[in-house]
This record gives C-alpha cells, sequence and structure tokens, in this order.
C-alpha cells in the first residue's frame, strides 16, 4: 500500500497548479488534497483526475475537508491518514494580495516581514496538530519558509523544509548560464545560498551565494554575483509585474515545492539548488532530503557565511531579529512604512498574537485597497 502526500490548500493557486503537475506524472502516488472550500476541493481533484486519464496516468488522488484552526480534528485526520509527507499551502493572506494596492503603496509595505502573521497562523496550528497526533511524518511548510520556519523551529516544531523563493532565482541563473556558455541546461548545476529578500525583493540584487558547475566543472569565478544580477535583469526578470484580479499562475512555485515533496516521499536523498527554511535556519541553502528530513550540505562555503548571508537579505524583507522564544522584531524602517501606509503598528510579533494581528492586517489592507 502506498503511503500518502497530504497536500493542505489543495483548492489555493500553489494548490491548484501542484495537483495539475502530479496527475501529470506517470508514476506511482497517492494523494489527499485538503482545503477549507469543499465545493472547489472536491472540484480540483476531479479535474485533475480527468487530465490525468487523459494522459493515461492513474494516481490516487482524493479530496478531504480540513479546517486547521480545529486543532483537535486536524489531529484525529492526521491519526487517521497518516500521511508520509504533509505540504502545507495554506494562508490568510498569500503574497499577492498585497499587489492590490497602488504600485507606490507596495513599493513601500512590500516586503514580506511585516506580513507573517497571515502566513505563520495556520502553520503553527497544522505543527500543534501535527505535534499532538504523534505520527510519524515530515512537513514541508510553503507559507514564508525563510522566517516562518524559523519560528516554528524556536517554539519547538520540525517543519523539514519548505520550496520556492531563492531556489526559483537560481532556477533562472541556471538557465542564463546554459544560454549564455551554449551548452544544454542539465549540462549547468548551481547550489546557493539566498533569501526570498534577495531573490523577490532585491531582484537578485540582495546578498547570496551560488557554486556553478558546468559538466562537472567549478565555474563560480566566471560567474561573480554582480554578473548574475546583471544578465538576470537584462533577461526581464528583474521585472516587476503588477497584477490586479486573483488569478495567479504560480506553476514555477508549485514545481519547486513538489521536487522537494517527492524527494522526501520516495527518498532519493538528491541533493537540491537551495532549498528554504532548512534546519530552522532563516533563507535557503544547498540540502539533500529523504526519509531522514533535510540536510544542508554547503559547497564552498561555512556554516556561519551561508547564514549571515541569509540574515542580510531577511533584512531587505524588513526582519531585524527573530528571537529564541520566536518573536520577530521587525526594521524600523519597514515599521513605520507599513504605519504611514496602512495605520498597522507592530515593531514586535509575538507568536501568540499571529491570528489577531492577521486579522489586522487583513481589515486595513482591505480598507485601503476599497474592498472593506
Amino acid at each position: 500500500m502506498l503511503n500518502s502526500i497530504l497536500i493542505i490548500g489543495s483548492a489555493g493557486s500553489v494548490g491548484h497548479d501542484m495537483i495539475y503537475q502530479i496527475a501529470a506524472m506517470n508514476t506511482p502516488i497517492k494523494v489527499i488534497g485538503a482545503d477549507i472550500n469543499h465545493e472547489k476541493g472536491k472540484y480540483e481533484i476531479e479535474e485533475a483526475l480527468h487530465v490525468a486519464h487523459n494522459l493515461g496516468n492513474y494516481p490516487q488522488l482524493s479530496y478531504e475537508p480540513l479546517n486547521l484552526f480545529d486543532i483537535e480534528a486536524t489531529t484525529e485526520f492526521l491519526e487517521t491518514n497518516k500521511p508520509r509527507v504533509i505540504c502545507n499551502l495554506a494562508s490568510l493572506g498569500s503574497w499577492w494580495v498585497r499587489r492590490k494596492l497602488s504600485p507606490e503603496d507596495y513599493a513601500k509595505v512590500g516586503p514580506s516581514g511585516p506580513w507573517i502573521p497571515n502566513h505563520l497562523t495556520l502553520a503553527q496550528k497544522l505543527m500543534e496538530a501535527v505535534q499532538k497526533s504523534g505520527i510519524e511524518t515530515s512537513v514541508v511548510n510553503g507559507a514564508y519558509p525563510d522566517a516562518v520556519n524559523v519560528i516554528l523551529t524556536k517554539l519547538g516544531y520540525n517543519p523539514v523544509c519548505g520550496g520556492g523563493n531563492m531556489d526559483l532565482g537560481l532556477s533562472r541563473v541556471k538557465r542564463i548560464i546554459a544560454r549564455t556558455e551554449k551548452t544544454p541546461y542539465n549540462s549547468v548545476q548551481v547550489y546557493g545560498v539566498g533569501h526570498h529578500g534577495a531573490y523577490y525583493r532585491a531582484r537578485m540584487g540582495g546578498p547570496f551565494y551560488a557554486k556553478i558547475l558546468l559538466d562537472g566543472e567549478d565555474i563560480t569565478d566566471r560567474w561573480p554575483n554582480e554578473k548574475i544580477t546583471k544578465h538576470y535583469r537584462e533577461a526581464g526578470y528583474g521585472v516587476v509585474t503588477q497584477l490586479h484580479d486573483n488569478l495567479v499562475d504560480q506553476m514555477r512555485t508549485a514545481s519547486s515545492f513538489l521536487k522537494h515533496v517527492l524527494a522526501i516521499y520516495y527518498d532519493t536523498k538528491e541533493i537540491h539548488t537551495c532549498v528554504t527554511g532548512v534546519e530552522g535556519l532563516p533563507g535557503g541553502y544547498p540540502a539533500r532530503l529523504s526519509h531522514k528530513g533535510a540536510e544542508i550540505v554547503l559547497p564552498g562555503i561555512s556554516r556561519d557565511e551561508a547564514v549571515r548571508i541569509n540574515r542580510e537579505g531577511a533584512l531587505i524583507d524588513g526582519i531585524k531579529e527573530i528571537r529564541n522564544d520566536g518573536t520577530v522584531v521587525f526594521c524600523e524602517e519597514n515599521v513605520e512604512h507599513m504605519r504611514k501606509v496602512l495605520g498597522y503598528e507592530c515593531t514586535e510579533l509575538h507568536p501568540e498574537e499571529s491570528y489577531e494581528r492577521a486579522q489586522e492586517l487583513d481589515k486595513l489592507l482591505r480598507k485601503r485597497t476599497g474592498e472593506a
């Protein structure tokens, strides 16, 4: 009997894309989609099965309702289903909701740090349920893992990793290098260190580290950070696209998370380019993924230096510090921007205040965008 993968938030944008990517796979797999939006959740699984069968694939896909606010019910759900891997994609306010602001406002309050309550609240409730259930599972957290996994680990929980973010930036870098070096994509391997802030906010203009191999030969010296950033932006990857509706294509993000989920599920022991939220550390690092979890594997850089790079990247996202008790201290500049644009006052976030703060953010954002 196959062990299962539980995808929480399967009716959301990333979950939707991930389910359909799984439908296109011709490999034995068992997936349970779960969401609080039952109508859409059931619909997406049925549609994904239709796609899979059209392609001659027959994955075991099913849907179950799940409300992470009900920790006892979630605990019972986990005890009953015993998923081998849990991918959490649930959030009270995905990254794109901020893009409904005017470009001027978004430029000021776009950094993800002050918006942590949207991502931490449900992830923390899930981890409480996982701990209570006592099941053996690996949690891949998709809710801003660069910071949320740090907080969760300090609170005594153990998410294995996340996905996306700097991994997405370095995937683009790999293509840039292959094109420039006039070599097949699979001849290039990149291993990197970097935070969401350096990738998304700074558009690869913040601190990061990349070791680059071409057919096994180290060519890192040919590609200093400044050159990578220049080519990245010249390729058009530095352009910020302003969204005006809820239709969000997250295929790239979904595929990043999915490859990490599958590496754990199938116990590949593969070393991945850049895995976020590993070992309770900020940002992302090259890491080996397996049934045992995630192990950071650093090529050509010390652990201390890698952590320093990611802490500097966190500053770009407005995060000054995450204390040992999980309290997040925000950068003064970002606190001031949130105050002026939204009327939101928060210099420090204590984990127990996360849900209350998320509700406040939602109310103020709706007011600012005229949706209140």
